[in-house]
């Protein structure tokens, strides 16, 4: 047999690389040469000059211009394609050996590269040096080896990647030659068919090939077309829904970005077929410098080139102890890239309890979400880092990371979990995301090789002269390590995830007796980024007695030394963390992790049912049990500590070089980093304290508007975060003073938020935050654009169900003392608990008779309703006046009052933002020496026009009619107005805006 025609396979994926992207560049040459561009830009919302770039299906179909040339040309491309799925299903299916000692050479030959040695070269080498190398090849090259051709010989896998290659080959075809103008419904159909078999062909070709460094570099273009979606399923949206003109337009740059990585992607191709030779062979010729891989006259086969080394030219030997080491700027962008990866998990991480209450609670799917958490969570060991991980699982190899609790927490100061950050929208950020999402992860897959990949290591030593450990970790050293880990992960999600949490812990009201969120939040930020470097053994035992006198003193003391005993916990946790996760990573990385997330879960949800125990079967038995889940974390997380505190980690020469340097680079930038963002949180918290008072709605004249809204806890009724929307209706609604419910986040499943803090800082009100987490409440807060004088905290009295929090507080209203009380009574099935708590408020109202007073509340009960039902127990023995008793709508949101001038009330629907309207009502102050009094319920209850009352009275009218955003007046028309009795003296008090009572 004699070779007739022979090249490189490499030429294959280059061939379908240019023709491929001389088609699509040629249509759309084409299409502008021939003055088509403006036809190409139409689409069914707009069209030129809104829209500027033409879509792919335009450009290669709508006119016969562009679409000819392109059509040949793509026809061409088949024969590349199909060649090209061959030839790499067949390198796939038998991967070639990746390490092979050449026959001529002895071991001994073959140095520290795995490439053959002159003789010369070998007498000059100790006899040393040369036991070492044959020692590395023996005991840790060849058993990698034989573990990757092991891992690596799944054929089923390379038959599924030729199945998919060629479906997604022929929806290629349906959706090149059927036009979008011949049947746009089938293009379109092929075209997401192909998109949905492009991801994983692209990922079945990545793993199945066989070589390290080249499937790292597939990553790039997969995760370049990743990166792509996305973007390009908003910009649809925007387009096909919402009908935006020019989002198609950036819809179709994104379509072109696809093809231009999905070519990309094939074209890596070249990386791994380069060792290749297609040959065409005569098997009549004689000639048997030629064998055929398998008889039977085939004339086609790959056969090894004769010239290809027995190793990869480029890889690495990660057992080399002289590695040329890498420069600063790469070590810190690679810690960069890190720490982008932890925040993005820890932002996931404390947003999936959030989400899952929502679908669990609001949509009644309580086991599956708990299942859905648990396979959410089943990424926790990858994403988690820190410096001192250096063990690998049985199936790969891990790489040293920095903490990621540092990080993590260390953007706290923003409300990072939910939906919306720091007031820009997700779209704005969405493309930011992705930027940074693609460099990381490119920059991550570089440093693998570059800085990160170490050869494995465990503390169990597979031979009796390797231990790398001198004890071995008991059964039981495990279990308390996996338990405590858990307890250790749920202690830092609930206190170390926003900075704001301990102060609501520790907050007891006006007059301020304990810290603020500024500029106290710095202070945490600092002490907790501070604590991660205390990592010295001697240092454990005091950190450990003061986390534990610390978690103590901050669920029984309030302010500031209940502040001071929650800073000592964090500072514990942060230090604690990196020691637990060296340990854990040390055994095997399933059972270990994925138990001690499943501890966690089971914290998560007792720790929700302290609170939740009325809706959780045998709930009472955890019903404000927030002392013994504490307790439960602490001992634990001690307990995994002191077991495995004398337990012999590798360290020194035991730790490959790579590792040692990577560890080195790793502190360094940790500790910049820490003091950089304690540095950067003092000043931004510090900068945040207000300078101003706030001012209200109508500084000149002796009016002021009360709200109520039970806000559901932010979460708008798709699940999102709802804060900025919930700001503007406030603003529009030009509220003074607003009692939220349903407002405390600080939890786990609220995703550790701080509901009040964006309010306040951009509209400008005076904060109580009401009853903290550890009263096991759902929350009350109450915002005055006034001074609040003094306020006390109250848990009514619940003896069956959840318990109700209130908040009685002082105002100074334009001078006058004003009371307000916010309340959350409990839920309608309790009747005993909501007469007991409604008779308590009520005596709380009475005893301040005197006073002008505004009652902000929730009550299960309908208007009129007669005793025991909580309505005529409020307003009887709590001497108030509904402020509208014709409004039998109402079912559980009251406004009450006292004392004042009723002017004005509006019921405004909550569009998607919550499941409660907002009710807001305006009042004016009496003047001195005119106590309020209505003879009847005719007067008091009397309705005026609009055009009858001076405008201070209004309220806004851009919510009359069809409204804005989706919030309307409900019920009426519009607002209701009242006009005081004449002997107020202030039936024309506002007309001319500068007149005072």
């Amino acid at each position: 047999m004699s070779t007739l025609l022979a090249f490189p396979a490499g030429w294959i994926p280059q061939v379908h690389t240019a023709i491929a992207y001389t088609a699509f560049l040629t249509a759309l040459f084409v299409g502008w040469l021939s003055g088509l561009w403006k036809e190409l830009c139409i689409n069914s919302v707009a069209r030129w000059p809104a829209e500027w770039f033409p879509s792919v299906s335009a450009t290669i179909g709508d006119h016969a211009p562009p679409r000819a040339p392109f059509q040949i040309l793509i026809a061409l491309c088949a024969t590349p394609r199909f060649l090209l799925l061959l030839v790499q299903w067949l390198v796939h299916r038998y991967p070639p050996s990746r390490y092979s000692k050449p026959p001529n050479l002895s071991s001994s030959a073959i140095n520290s590269n795995g490439t053959a040695m002159p003789e010369s070269g070998l007498r000059t080498r100790s006899k040393a040096t040369t036991r070492k190398v044959e020692n590395v090849i023996h005991e840790i090259v060849e058993p990698l080896e034989g573990a990757l051709e092991q891992e690596l010989g799944n054929k089923t896998l390379a038959d599924i990647e030729l199945f998919v290659g060629i479906a997604r080959t022929f929806c290629c075809g349906g959706w090149v030659y059927i036009t979008s103008r011949d049947h746009h419904d089938v293009h379109d159909l092929f075209m997401i068919l192909y998109l949905l078999l492009t991801l994983p062909w692209m990922s079945l070709s990545t793993l199945n090939c066989p070589n390290s460094q080249v499937r790292s570099k597939r990553r790039i273009p997969f995760f370049g077309f990743l990166a792509m979606i996305p973007p390009l399923i908003w910009f649809y949206y925007q387009h096909s829904v919402a009908r935006i003109s020019g989002a198609y337009t950036y819809y179709s740059i994104f379509e072109w970005s696809l093809v231009l990585w999905d070519v990309a992607f094939d074209a890596t191709a070249v990386l791994e077929l380069r060792h290749l030779q297609i040959a065409v062979i005569d098997t009549s010729s004689p000639s048997s410098s030629d064998k055929p891989i398998a008889n039977g006259g085939h004339t086609f086969f790959i056969a090894r080139a004769a010239t290809a080394p027995a190793r990869e030219p480029n890889e690495v030997d990660w057992t080399s102890e002289t590695p040329v080491p890498s420069s600063e700027w790469r070590q810190a962008l690679a810690f960069a890239s890190d720490v982008y990866w932890a925040i993005c998990f820890w932002t996931i991480f404390t947003s999936l309890g959030l989400q899952l209450f929502y679908w669990s609670i609001w949509k009644l799917a309580l086991a599956g979400s708990e299942l859905a958490l648990i396979s959410n969570l089943s990424g926790f060991l990858l994403s988690y880092k820190t410096p001192y991980r250096f063990c690998t699982s049985k199936n790969g190899l891990l790489y040293n990371r920095i903490c990621a609790v540092l990080f993590g927490m260390g953007f706290y100061i923003f409300p990072w979990p939910a939906a919306r950050l720091v007031g820009v929208s997700i779209g704005t950020w969405t493309g930011w995301a992705a930027l940074f999402g693609t460099w990381a992860r490119l920059k991550g897959s570089a440093e693998m090789i570059a800085e990160g990949q170490t050869s494995p290591l465990s503390i169990y030593p597979k031979k009796k002269d390797q231990s790398l450990a001198v004890t071995r970790p008991s059964k039981w050293q495990q279990r308390l390590v996996t338990v405590g880990l858990g307890a250790l992960i749920h202690l830092t999600q609930t206190f170390v995830t926003d900075a704001g949490t301990i102060l609501s812990w520790t907050w007891s009201g006006y007059p301020i007796k304990g810290p603020t969120l500024h500029p106290f939040a710095g202070v945490v930020i600092t002490i907790a980024s501070l604590g991660v470097l205390h990592q010295r053994k001697e240092l454990q035992y005091p950190l450990t007695i003061l986390g534990t006198i610390g978690a103590i003193t901050l669920y029984r003391y309030p302010d500031w030394v209940g502040f001071a005993g929650g800073l000592l916990l964090i500072s514990y946790l942060q230090a604690i963390f990196p020691f637990y996760i060296r340990i854990a990573s040390t055994f095997e990385s399933g059972p270990t992790f994925g138990y001690a997330l499943v501890m966690n879960i089971v914290l998560d949800v007792l720790s929700v049912v302290t609170a939740a125990y009325a809706f959780v079967p045998m709930g009472w038995i955890f019903r404000e049990r927030t002392d013994l889940v504490l307790a439960f974390c602490m001992i634990a997380t001690i307990a995994g500590w002191l077991a495995t505190r004398h337990l012999d980690l590798p360290q020194g020469p035991q730790i490959p070089f790579r590792s040692r340097r990577r560890i080195k680079a790793t502190k360094k930038y940790t500790i910049i980093s820490s003091i950089g963002l304690s540095i950067i949180s003092l000043g931004y918290s510090y900068s945040k304290m207000p300078t101003t008072a706030p001012v209200p709605y109508y500084p000149n004249h002796k009016i002021f508007s009360g709200g109520i809204w039970t806000v559901h806890f932010g979460l708008d009724k798709e699940g999102r975060d709802s804060q900025w929307r919930m700001m503007q209706l406030i603003k529009d609604m030009q509220v003074d003073v607003l009692g939220l419910l349903e407002s405390d986040l600080h939890r786990f499943v609220y995703g550790n938020r701080d509901l009040t803090r964006v309010i306040a800082e951009e509209l400008g009100y005076y904060v109580d935050l009401g009853p903290g987490p550890n009263k096991h409440t759902w929350g009350a807060a109450l915002l005055s654009k006034y001074p609040i004088l003094n306020s006390t905290h109250h848990l009514l009295p619940s003896p069956h169900g959840e318990l109700a929090p209130a908040i009685h507080a002082t105002l100074d209203i334009h001078g006058q003392e004003v009371n307000v009380m916010v309340s959350h009574n409990g839920q309608e099935e309790d009747a005993l608990d909501r007469e007991l708590q409604t008779t308590e408020i009520a005596r709380l109202l009475s005893e301040t008779k005197d006073t002008p007073t505004v009652f902000l509340g929730y009550l299960v009960t309908r208007p009129g309703d007669l005793r025991p039902w909580p309505y005529q127990i409020l307003i009887e023995d709590g001497k108030m006046w509904d402020i509208e008793i014709e409004d039998r709508w109402r079912w559980c949101e009251y406004i009450a009052f006292r004392g004042l001038w009723r002017i004005a009330f509006g019921r405004i629907h909550e569009s998607d933002i919550s499941d409660t309207e907002l009710q807001v009502g305006k009042f004016m102050l009496p003047k001195p020496g005119h106590p309020v009094h209505y003879d009847n319920n005719k007067e008091m209850y009397w309705h005026i026009g609009e055009s009858d009352v001076p405008e201070p009275w209004h309220m806004p009218a851009m919510f009359r009619g069809n409204g804005t955003r989706g919030h309307r007046y409900v019920v009426w028309e519009g607002p209701l107005y009242y006009l005081p009795p004449e002997r107020s003296g202030l039936q024309n008090y506002g007309k001319g805006w500068a007149i005072d009572p």
